[in-house]
């Protein structure tokens, strides 16, 4: 049986009996040439099994204040100036953890975000996974590979970012700190995998060629690894053992490191090198779902980490919210899918089955959340407590501004709009808003009050013919009516104005300036479609549904 030859014990030997032993270093290092031969033809990926353990870590102060700018080949000096007390102490987490606390309004309350596997994202739909491709993709001129090759991301979720095995193709090369008489050129080995600097190989990061690398203290490239430098702080370096900037693949998901100084970005909304913007956690890694940033929430899609707006989704913990069209969560009104729906201010749900106060009313929400009635708050004018006995018009654009906290005095009202007996209700007023007799209604119809008052009365609008008088409502404009007194059309002669201010349960609220104390009621919306579209004004070809709104 062949002997096999122990070529770790070789150079066992060598270091033992060196000194003052000359006939025995010819043949100790022959062996670990041979040794050191058989390494080079080895299995690139081969990792260490000796008994020496790798450490990819040194330590100097780190109280050290030196910049880049000082760095050069024979002084090794930190990247940056800004030693991050947080990044020099901390350890980068394991993607299995997530954080699965709901919001409860405190804008501290929800910590960072749960992540994204390889595995998971490898599951994916084909058009899933096209959404994902720009994020690993690397920018033309970026020097750090973002693929996702899960051969060069450490499968070990909890390895330790201060200890882990270096990815690197001689594992098994000879200690270069041994004296040898023959002395190494400057520059890179044959494999790219060490780097010589006057004659010695070097360790830790270093200044090369315009960029940074990290050697381990075996003299070993490190590559795709988050490590500690010589001066404290952490960096990444790539899977070509660059130093990595923007954003960059690790460990089953995403960071982003800044360009100028190297460091991990933590809780920051950034861009990447190719545009579009993410969102970056507590822990450095790469926002999904629900996230608190800057004094409110955000919502990240899981497939392409890219911000939500608009739109109703539910969170990592079950609940759902809406986030409006500057991704921020909503809290109150929101208009979705058509409809109003009230987000509660505290917990920032969907409120259902109950009235609110909605700052411009008081509204009931129905079991799917959306507005269904709505009592806007006003104030009540009379034309006859303001001497105008034909001032319907004015003093229902009185009522219906006061919603928005706009207050006319009703005579600079028909001062403006202009009135006499020789005017028609197509161009002013046609007789006496102060009183006088006529065979023919005195009025005045919408589309010469809304032309008359455009510029005393910012947004008033002619709704004449256009049913959207409950949508009106909802978005917190009361809406003026052309009508009949009575609500019916036995007598035309009771052509009369009002405010509508409410609805709910197919009824609209009526509010009345022809009495002398607060008259309103509520009438079927059938009943006042109706009126509106049939009643005449005797002694006029009168409009069919007549309105107008202030928004």
């Amino acid at each position: 049986m062949e002997e096999k030859i122990d070529y770790n014990d070789s150079k066992k030997r060598f270091k033992l009996y060196k000194a003052g032993k000359a006939w025995l270093i010819a043949g100790t290092v022959f062996l670990t040439l041979i040794g050191a031969n058989l390494a080079a033809n080895a299995d690139s990926t081969t990792t260490d099994t000796g008994n020496n353990s790798v450490q990819n870590t040194q330590t100097v102060p780190n109280n050290q204040d030196i910049t880049s700018a000082d760095a050069d080949q024979n002084n090794v000096t930190p990247i940056s100036s800004k030693a991050d007390d947080k990044n020099q102490t901390e350890t980068t987490k394991g993607t299995d953890e997530t954080v699965n606390e709901p919001i409860n309004g405190d804008s501290n309350a929800v910590e960072s975000n749960s992540t994204t596997t390889i595995d998971d994202i490898s599951s994916k739909s084909d058009k899933d996974k096209d959404d994902v491709t720009t994020i690993a993709q690397a920018d033309s001129n970026n020097q750090n590979s973002t693929s996702l090759n899960t051969d060069n991301i450490n499968k070990d979720k909890n390895v330790s970012t201060e200890t882990s095995t270096n990815n690197h193709d001689d594992s098994v090369k000879s200690d270069s700190s041994t004296p040898t008489d023959n002395a190494k050129p400057d520059g890179w080995n044959a494999d790219h995998t060490q780097y010589t600097q006057d004659g010695q190989l070097v360790t830790g990061v270093q200044n090369i060629d315009g960029t940074y690398y990290d050697f381990d203290e075996n003299h070993n490239l490190v590559k795709n690894n988050y490590v500690q430098s010589q001066w404290g702080d952490w960096y990444m370096f790539g899977d070509n053992g660059q130093i990595a900037t923007k954003v960059t693949p690790w460990s089953g998901t995403y960071y982003y490191f800044d360009p100028l100084t190297y460091l991990r970005v933590d809780n920051n909304y950034v861009q990447s090198q190719w545009g579009d913007w993410y969102m970056f956690g507590d822990n450095g890694q790469i926002a999904t779902k629900v996230i608190p940033w800057s004094g409110t929430y955000y919502y990240f899609d899981p497939l392409t980490y890219l911000r939500v707006d608009n739109n109703y989704v539910q969170s990592q913990w079950g609940t759902w919210y809406m986030f409006g069209n500057d991704g921020r969560i909503v809290v109150g009104l929101a208009d979705w899918t058509g409809a109003k729906y009230y987000f509660d201010p505290s917990t920032y749900l969907k409120v259902t089955n109950a009235w609110e106060n909605i700052g411009y009313g008081s509204a009931y929400f129905d079991g799917n959340g959306q507005m269904d009635s709505i009592n806007l708050f006003h104030q009540w004018y009379s034309q006859l407590n303001q001497g105008m006995p034909e001032g319907c018009e004015g003093a229902s654009l009185q009522i219906a501004a006061s919603v928005l906290g706009r207050y006319y005095n009703l005579a600079d009202i028909y001062n403006t709009i202009g009135y006499g007996w020789n005017l028609t209700p197509y161009n002013g007023f046609y007789g006496n808003p102060w009183g006088g007799s006529s065979y023919k209604v005195q009025t005045v119809f919408a589309s010469a009050m809304a032309n008359k008052l455009a510029g005393m009365v910012s947004g008033i609008q002619d709704l004449t013919g256009v049913g959207t008088v409950i949508d009106e409502l909802r978005n917190g404009h009361a809406v003026v009516t052309w009508a009949n007194i009575d609500w019916n059309l036995y007598n035309q002669n009771d052509f009369h104005v009002m405010s509508i201010v409410g609805y709910s349960n197919g009824q609209f609220l009526i509010s009345d300036p022809y009495a002398y104390s607060q008259k309103e009621y509520w009438i079927p919306t059938s009943t006042w479609a109706y009126v509106n579209a049939n009643t005449q004004a005797v002694g006029w070809n009168t409009p069919r549904s007549m309105n107008l709104v202030i928004n």
